[in-house]
């Protein structure tokens, strides 16, 4: 501040209580704090008289009680931390209350609702202290503050992973895992089930989420017999990588129910056995496949791809042949939801987010802290899901699909015989 600087005889610091000091370093939020103090002590004050009926010192036939003097209280605003002279009130016939302070009092209550808002969007802990302390002006903000704050966080997520699951009538369903550091003191990532569906209506849900570890079959089963402990009833139809452990355990909870393999794993499969070289060529014989407009169609452009490849890459070709049925399941269920159904891919860019986020935690202290978090981002993330056109005609559509599977699997003949044929 110019040493040359003088305050205004109206508004010299000694007659409106504040430290010079305190204008050298910011004087204009140093004036803000001192007119928010002057006139909420000032309204409060008038509060005080409406209450009792009667200003400082009047007598009235209606004053009801009186003042008893001042205690300071400390209020936390945008423009920090005021002092202020709260006036005591005895002999009331009720209690004074100040409305405005109630209201004030909002600013401190709101911020600490946003903690875990924030920390879900990306704020470390140790980030909250360096961050949002110089807004509040010295009002205390410790990591135990920010951490009974993300308790909330934690206190959702347990109320939602034990909700009960009886009115979700779930047409599709969604098994994927992803990958996080769940434990400080190793290097291994452990896997995420996370478990989501289409319900009847179209809306898709968050249904489970689970640390298995690896995907094995006892942590699918797991993970599947929890949500039919709340009540779930059987999908019309599961969908999923090639996961054994996870295909095992869903045909032990639920057999019979048919199940849709994803195309784009089984496409990186097949890539895999193929020089980079024809990545192109092949991959566009892949989609007549999994792209065809009808069963019929992608079962010839079957026969197509063995003729093609299976002299050039037979170890690819018996790729693709392996469990083909299963890929090819959607073609029985309404082609306006094809493009859902093709992949259990619909959640990558939710995983993305994910990521994201645990990127800046590194690993997680305990399995509650990992789960929590990951449910909570999920969570928001789900705002942005668009659902599915699932009407009454979609419905049976669905439905007759189901019930057709189980009478007549799609069966795909061996590809010798195919070219045979």
């Amino acid at each position: 501040m110019d040493a040359s600087y003088r305050a205004p005889l109206s508004l010299a610091t000694e007659d409106l209580a504040v430290d010079a000091r305190e204008l050298e370093c910011d004087p204009v939020e140093a004036l803000a704090r001192i007119g928010a103090t002057m006139i909420l002590s000032r309204y409060i004050e008038a509060e005080v008289s409406a209450h009792l009926g009667a200003e400082p010192y009047e007598r009235t036939e209606e004053r009801s009680g009186s003042r008893n003097g001042h205690r300071r209280r400390k209020v936390s605003c945008s423009v920090g931390t005021l002092d202020i002279d709260f006036p005591k009130v005895r002999d009331a016939e009720t209690p004074f209350r100040s409305q405005v302070l109630t209201r004030w009092q909002r600013t401190s209550a709101t911020v600490m609702a946003t903690l875990p808002q924030l920390y879900v969007e990306g704020l470390s802990t140790r980030d909250f202290e360096r961050a949002l302390t110089p807004m509040w002006k010295g009002t205390s903000l410790s990591r135990s503050t920010i951490s009974r704050a993300n308790e909330q966080i934690k206190q959702a997520f347990q109320k939602w992973r034990h909700r009960s699951l009886a009115l979700e009538e779930i047409a599709y369903l969604f098994l994927d895992g992803h990958y996080e550091g769940v434990r400080l003191g190793t290097k291994e990532k452990e896997a995420v089930l996370v478990i989501h569906g289409i319900t009847k209506t179209g809306v898709r849900t968050l249904l489970g989420l689970y640390l298995g570890c690896r995907e094995s079959t006892d942590g699918w089963r797991l993970a599947l017999e929890d949500l039919v402990s709340r009540k779930l009833s059987p999908p019309m139809l599961v969908i999923s990588d090639g996961n054994p452990g996870l295909i095992r355990a869903v045909e032990e909870i639920w057999p019979g129910v048919p199940r849709q393999r994803c195309t784009v794993h089984r496409t990186r499969n097949v890539l895999a056995r193929v020089p980079k070289k024809d990545h192109k060529r092949v991959s566009q014989s892949l989609n007549e496949i999994f792209y065809a407009p009808c069963l019929e169609e992608a079962l010839a452009a079957a026969r197509r791809f063995a003729g093609r490849w299976q002299n050039v890459y037979p170890e690819a070709t018996t790729i693709l042949g392996k469990d083909l049925s299963d890929c090819l399941t959607f073609f029985r269920f309404p082609p306006r939801h094809w493009v859902r159904l093709r992949t259990s891919n619909i959640l990558e860019r939710c995983f993305k987010e994910v990521k994201r986020r645990t990127r800046v935690i590194g690993r997680f202290p305990t399995e509650m802290s990992a789960l929590s978090l990951i449910w909570s981002v999920m969570d928001e993330n789900s705002k942005t899901w668009n659902g599915m056109i699932m009407d009454k005609a979609h419905q049976s559509q669905a439905l007759a699909a189901m019930e057709s599977l189980r009478k007549e699997p799609i069966i795909v003949k061996g590809f010798e015989e195919l070219l045979a044929a």
